[in-house]
């Protein structure tokens, strides 16, 4: 049985858990080059540095939104292209998806040489923290035309039946940049390049890997001539509009997050949610890689016309979120206030960090809920549906509610706004799959 034929008839458990490990390996290693540069440039360089690479990370999630929003929404279609048996559909699809990924990529590039000291005044980046950001974010940018194709190739490796190698490839880059992170903060004392250089390193590690592999010639997926007509790519795009919304709203609601805090509390402050901020990353990564597996086994299913099967590994996702919520949940109610206190080391960041986790902590018992039925409503092909409860989530909500809560901060945490929002969009998402018409196009593509 090959490994496509293994998603539309092995035994559904057994199948849902072995995509679940390589998701959550690949996803992590994925987005390793973030964390890691953070807690280890918090604990070596100090509460500055720390806050400096934290300022960035909204434009580096809008980078990352756009090139997964065509990653996922094309995967998808390629998905159902491969159910069906039409291979050659699939490859084409994903030959153009890879030569748009590093056009991208190498635009992204240039743009930010160009533009980085207008770019770092719109991100509110403080004058007096100039000078520790602009090597950082120079050496960075080199890296995202390697970082744009190995996100692509990993989510079409993923659906045509390789995760657990695509995802081996990820880890694979993410040990580079712990090492590197290790030998130049830590053993050599170097400064923020030196975490720069070891993200570019992991980046490019990840992308050759990924590129071997298909040059392996172990995937049913080929490369093929051509470029993707504008029709198409607003329909790829249309269909992962959510995962965009999701990725470029959090950035967004992040910067207003930071500019609330430095507001009230100054760079301590930015400093002490960061270390919240990289756990609220790990939740979402941990609930996106079992999201991500419902949309691809959906997608597949679909398009092979067996939607009970479909319908199935979606309730297997939202069982493993509720299980997954638990335990992260747990953790930070237990051990966190410990962590902050061992990170920051008596620094006034560490006081910040304690009064924000209490605060926090529910959103870890609801993202993967919503998470895995946004992605279900994309493995429907609806993106409509999709899309409205990301931008519920992750944009409308957190907004609404820090408005309504900013001014009130002096009797409640206006952090309250994130966990509220969660709840919210929950209630959205109930709506959406109790109303019966999101089952009406679960038939396979037509021929």
């Amino acid at each position: 049985m090959s490994r496509t034929e293994s998603a539309l008839a092995a035994p559904a458990l057994p199948t849902f858990l072995r995509y679940v490990g390589a998701s959550t390996l690949g996803l992590l290693a994925l987005t390793s080059a973030a964390v890691v540069d953070g807690l280890m440039v918090g604990k070596w360089l100090g509460a500055d540095a720390l806050a400096a690479v934290n300022l960035l990370i909204p434009f580096w999630v809008l980078l990352f939104g756009s090139v997964l929003m065509l990653a996922i929404g094309a995967s998808v279609v390629a998905g159902h292209y491969l159910g069906a048996g039409r291979r050659e559909s699939a490859s084409r699809v994903f030959s153009a998806c890879v030569r748009l990924a590093l056009v991208f990529g190498v635009a992204v590039t240039a743009l930010g040489l160009v533009f980085g000291d207008g770019l770092l005044y719109w991100l509110a980046v403080p004058e007096a923290l100039h000078p520790l950001v602009k090597p950082y974010f120079k050496l960075v940018l080199l890296g995202q035309a390697p970082q744009c194709v190995a996100v692509v190739l990993y989510y079409f490796l993923r659906v045509s039946g390789e995760p657990r190698r695509a995802s081996r490839a990820l880890v694979l880059g993410a040990l580079v940049n712990i090492l590197l992170d290790v030998l130049g903060l830590a053993v050599l004392g170097w400064d923020l390049r030196a975490a720069a250089g070891a993200t570019v390193a992991a980046q490019l590690t990840q992308c050759l890997v990924l590129l071997h592999l298909l040059r392996s010639g172990r995937t049913s997926l080929r490369w093929r001539p051509g470029w993707l007509s504008w029709r198409r790519l607003r329909t790829f795009c249309g269909n992962g509009f959510s995962e965009f919304l999701n990725e470029v709203s959090a950035g967004v609601v992040l910067f207003v997050v930071h500019w609330l805090l430095a507001l009230t509390g100054g760079v301590a402050a930015v400093s002490g949610f960061a270390l919240i901020h990289y756990a609220l990353l790990l939740n979402v990564m941990l609930a996106c890689a079992v999201a991500e597996v419902v949309h691809v086994l959906a997608s597949q299913n679909l398009g092979a016309g067996q939607p009970v099967r479909a319908r199935r590994f979606r309730d297997y996702g939202l069982g493993l979120a509720a299980v997954q919520g638990l335990l992260l949940w747990t953790l930070a109610m237990l051990g966190a206030p410990a962590l902050s206190g061992w990170f920051f080391e008596g620094a006034e960041a560490a006081n910040y960090a304690a009064q924000f986790w209490p605060v926090i902590a529910p959103v870890f018992l609801l993202t993967g809920f919503n998470l895995v039925l946004s992605a279900w409503f994309t493995g429907c092909r609806q993106p409509r549906r999709s899309a409205l409860l990301a931008m519920a989530r992750s944009l409308v909500f957190p907004l609404m509610f820090l408005a309504v809560l900013f001014p009130w901060r002096d009797r409640v945490s206006f952090l309250w706004a994130l966990p509220l929002a969660e709840l919210l969009a929950l209630a959205v998402a109930l709506g959406l799959l109790a109303d019966k018409t999101t089952f009406r196009r679960l038939l396979p593509l037509r021929q």
